[in-house]
């Protein structure tokens, strides 16, 4: 018997996912550490020229919040989502030569790119708010639960969406400029730098099929104690959730043998 026992699958799968977490890290962020930097630089970038519109046009609050913590609410979670999407489609693509590994399996790249994205998130939102602490924002969320799990769901419903697109993109290469051009114009009816009271009632419905618009608006009201959202529905968001992770888990576990051979 050899003295050394053998590894079981999860230590396997752990032992995958760290070097291709290493890899990623490598590839994306590069040995300048400068490149950390801007998964920070850009939300504050964005929130900063938006937040200067809004003070040019003699703003200095919406619905009753600084207009610096409204955008920061609005664009982190977004810009989670949206760098999910195209991470994830294009993972199993970007490591095909080493699924040829009998230790590397298709969804080990998933979960790297998954463990990154979300880190990064986490990163930047803690840097950014208590950058604003120091500058005398208050920055506690009033219900900090209710805060991570529209998150959390908001990340559930990328998951699943990245996985479908995973798999298309086996099928057809540009599924990733499609994404792209749908995600450009989500930037602007997704409640950003807008919320549901500052829209007519009777326009409501050209934003609540929007998961992203849930998840942006149950933020804010869980954030903030003056914001309650007119619309925001814990139901529809946790229904976005299970049905497309569902829907992605089960597509992508049919194409695993797709990856191999494509």
């Amino acid at each position: 018997m050899s003295g050394m026992a053998s590894r079981s699958s999860w230590q396997i799968m752990c032992d995958s996912v760290h070097a291709l977490l290493m890899r990623e890290i490598k590839t994306r962020f590069g040995t300048n550490r400068l490149g950390y930097f801007w998964a920070i630089a850009e939300p504050v970038a964005q929130a900063a020229v938006i937040g200067l519109i809004f003070t040019l046009l003699g703003r200095s609050s919406v619905s009753g919040i600084s207009v610096a913590l409204f955008m920061f609410t609005g664009i982190l979670p977004f810009k989670l989502f949206a760098k999910l999407l195209p991470q994830l489609s294009a993972a199993v693509n970007a490591n095909k030569a080493l699924l040829a590994y009998r230790q590397v399996s298709a969804i080990d790249p998933i979960i790297a790119r998954i463990i990154i994205e979300v880190s990064t998130f986490i990163v930047a939102y803690i840097v950014i708010f208590s950058v604003m602490g120091w500058l005398g924002f208050e920055v506690i969320p009033h219900d900090i639960l209710g805060v991570l799990m529209a998150s959390l769901l908001l990340i559930i419903i990328a998951i699943g969406i990245g996985l479908m697109l995973c798999v298309a993109m086996s099928y057809w290469q540009d599924t990733s400029k499609i994404v792209g051009m749908i995600m450009r114009p989500m930037f602007l009816i997704s409640g950003i730098f807008f919320a549901a009271t500052m829209i007519p009632q009777q326009y409501w419905y050209l934003f609540t099929w929007n998961p992203i618009f849930h998840a942006i608006e149950l933020s804010r009201d869980a954030f903030f104690v003056s914001y309650v959202t007119p619309v925001g529905s814990w139901l529809y968001l946790s229904l976005c959730a299970l049905v497309s992770f569902t829907l992605g888990i089960v597509t992508f576990y049919q194409s695993r043998m797709r990856f191999l051979t494509t």
